[in-house]
Parts: structure tokens; sequence; C-alpha cells
């Protein structure tokens, strides 16, 4: 009887951890696919721009409502995942941010595509966290190798995201109609996963009493962790803006050809791919803090070469070795943060975040505003001098 029992305990134990390497692999896809949504709008802003007569402040205002509900996410989040399993919260949120899609797909005005993007901003974020935090708990000291390899899939979601959206441009398609595709598969996705995660026991984390915005701000008295969040801010803001604001001012800007605006965005996401799989062998050779440093001033300096000299094919050029020298500040700067308290490593990241995304808020709308006051080379040099703020956060930080 004691064999029979043990045999079916083995058993079951190999059916749940067949189960959670299915789960991985659909969680990869789930990373993946909302990484696609979030550079994937770069290129389709001139269409917008046309299909709802915006200006560019009101360009602007697309990114600021990602930020705000990206910030939502992560205050309120903690809550959520404090009091249901997480596995759960991760179907509802990627059913939501799959109903999203359809919603900007058919948004019939823009007061209605921004409200959409709020929620996008929202799932998209609270996605980010909920399967880290599963990863990171699943996969005890296993942790870092799996969320490598998630944020590996990201990277690589964010190169699909420009070469998806130029692929349905070349159709002829609507810009619209990228959202309602990307939906579809979605949708297949979310029905998969339904299926596959539901009868997994997941336990809830009930320990974790504390607000996030009281984590936050005990972090932020840490002198380190402050510059470490103003750090984030200004090279995320940078990304952002390229992110939003360059195939617009290719276009627009430089009077050139969609399909280069096009290639300068794959480009760059095709260069932080690159970045992040370089990062091992740099930190081998240097401490990545300074290779930042340098190559955050080196990148600034190209920048503002690159606008002034107005070349689309010197900008593309620049934009992949901005991609590439830099890709990896993102997870290295979390990194620092993490070292400094191991032992609160989520809060540290949900500090660094946050931060980022309350600048990046504001950002967006005033680069937007820049734009329609002093014309596309005025906002586009807030990029170069975001970088230059890096090179002395980072000098500044290599100090303490």
């Amino acid at each position: 009887m004691q064999q029979i029992t043990s045999s079916m305990a083995v058993k079951g134990q190999a059916v749940h951890t067949g189960r959670m390497k299915i789960i991985i692999y659909c969680l990869f896809g789930i990373m993946f696919f909302f990484a696609i949504s979030s550079t994937m709008i770069g290129i389709l802003i001139p269409e917008m721009t046309e299909s709802y007569g915006l200006n560019n402040t009101q360009i602007g205002i697309i990114g600021s409502v990602q930020n705000v509900g990206g910030i939502a996410a992560m205050v309120f989040g903690g809550v959520l995942s404090d009091r249901f399993p997480k596995l759960k919260l991760i179907v509802v949120f990627f059913t939501i941010y799959t109903a999203v899609l359809f919603g900007i797909g058919a948004a019939p005005a823009f007061v209605m595509l921004l409200v959409f993007f709020f929620a996008l901003g929202v799932a998209n974020s609270y996605l980010n966290l909920l399967i880290s935090a599963f990863v990171s708990e699943a996969y005890g000291e296993k942790r870092t190798a799996y969320l490598n390899m998630i944020h590996a899939f990201f990277s690589l979601g964010s190169l699909a995201g420009p070469i998806y959206a130029s692929m349905v441009q070349r159709s002829g398609q609507p810009w619209n109609r990228s959202f309602v595709n990307l939906g579809v598969l979605c949708t297949a996705v979310t029905l998969a996963f339904v299926i596959i995660a539901i009868p997994v026991k997941d336990q809830k984390n009930m320990a974790g009493g504390g607000s996030l915005l009281g984590g936050v701000k005990s972090l932020l008295a840490d002198r380190t962790i402050l510059i470490l969040a103003l750090l984030c801010a200004a090279y995320m803001g940078h990304q952002a803006a390229i992110g939003l604001w360059i195939t617009t001012y290719i276009q627009e800007g430089l009077g050139l050809d969609r399909s280069i605006a096009s290639m300068a965005l794959i480009l760059f996401w095709g260069g932080i791919v690159v970045g992040r799989f370089m990062q091992p062998a740099v930190d081998r050779k240097i401490e990545y803090s300074k290779w930042l440093c340098i190559t955050c001033l080196l990148s600034a300096v190209l920048y503002t070469a690159a606008f002034l000299i107005g070349s689309g094919v010197f900008l593309v050029a620049v934009l992949f070795t901005v991609g590439a020298l830099t890709g990896a500040a993102f997870p290295s700067i979390i990194g620092m943060a993490c070292s400094r308290y191991p032992h609160l490593s989520g809060t540290a990241t949900s500090t660094v975040s946050l931060t980022s995304s309350l600048i990046g808020t504001l950002l967006s709308g005033f680069i937007g505003a820049l734009v329609d006051a002093a014309g596309y080379l005025a906002g586009m040099m807030v990029i170069p001098v975001l970088l230059v703020l890096c090179t002395v956060i980072l000098v500044i930080y290599r100090k303490l």
C-alpha cells in the first residue's frame, strides 16, 4: 500500500512538473506577445496621426497615459497579488490585454483610444510584474536562469514588434489591423493557457502586508537607490522617446520614406537585443556601470551629430549602435538596485521602475509640446540630453 501511495505521489509530481514546463513555455509566449504591442506603436504613430487628426502634443499624451497605466498597476497591483494566486491573475490580465488589443483596433474616437492605451499600460506592466514574481517563486535557486530566459523573450518580442507592424503596413492593411490581428493570436494563446493553468494549485502569498508606496518611500531615503531610480528614469525616458517619436521624426521631420523610418526602429530594437546578449562578455572585461557611463556619453554625441546632420542613413546606423552599446542598461540598473537590497529585491525593482514611469509620464507630453512649439529638432535633442544626464548620474553613482 505504501509503495502504491509513493508511486502515485511520484506520478503526480511528474505530471505537475510537466504541466509547469508547459506553463513556463506559455509565459514565454505571453512576454513575447505583449512586448510586440509595446514596440510596434512607434511604427504606427504617423498613420494614427492621420486617422484621428492628431497634433504632436496629443501623440505625446498617448505615451503619457500608458505610463500612468503602468504606475497604477505597480501601485495597486501588490494588493491583488497578495490576495489572489498569481497564475490565476496572469490568466485574467492576459485576457484583459487581449480584449484591449481589439478595443484599440475598433476605437472610434481619440478619447476612447486613450482609455484603451491606459488599459494597455496597466495590463503590460502588471503582467510583467506578475510573471517575474511567479517565476521567481516557482523556481527558487534557478530563478535567475528562468528570469533571464523570460526577459530574453521580451527582448525578442520588442524586436518583432516593429517588424510585424511594418509587414502589416506593406500588405496594405490599415494601422488598426495590427492590433486586431495580434488580438486574434493572443486569443488562441489565452484559451490554451486557461486550459493548462486553471488546474494548477498556485499558492497565495499572504505575507506581504506592507504597501508598495511605503516600501518605495523607505528605499528612496537611501541615496544610492534614489540615484539609480533617476538613472533608470533618464535612460528609459530616452528609450521611450525613440520608441514613440523616431518614426514620426524621420517621416515628418526629415521627409524620408516610411520604409526608412520602420527600418530605423527595427534596427534600434535589434541593437538592444544584441546589447543584452553582449552583457555577460562586457561584464567579464569591465564593470558595467563604467561601461554604461562611457557608452551613454558616446551615444549622446552620436545622437547629437545625427540630428544636426539630418541624414537618415546615418541616423539608422546610430540607432543600431546605441541600442547595442546600451541595450542591457535597464536590467543592469535593476540588478544594481537589487544587489543593494537583496532581501527586498521586489520592492527595489518596483521603486526604480515606479520612479521611471512617473518621469516618463511627464516626458512624453513634454516632447510632444516641444515639437509643436519649436519643431522636431528641438524635441529630438531631448534624447541626447537625457543620455548626458545618465552619464552625470553614473559618475555620481560610481563615487558613492
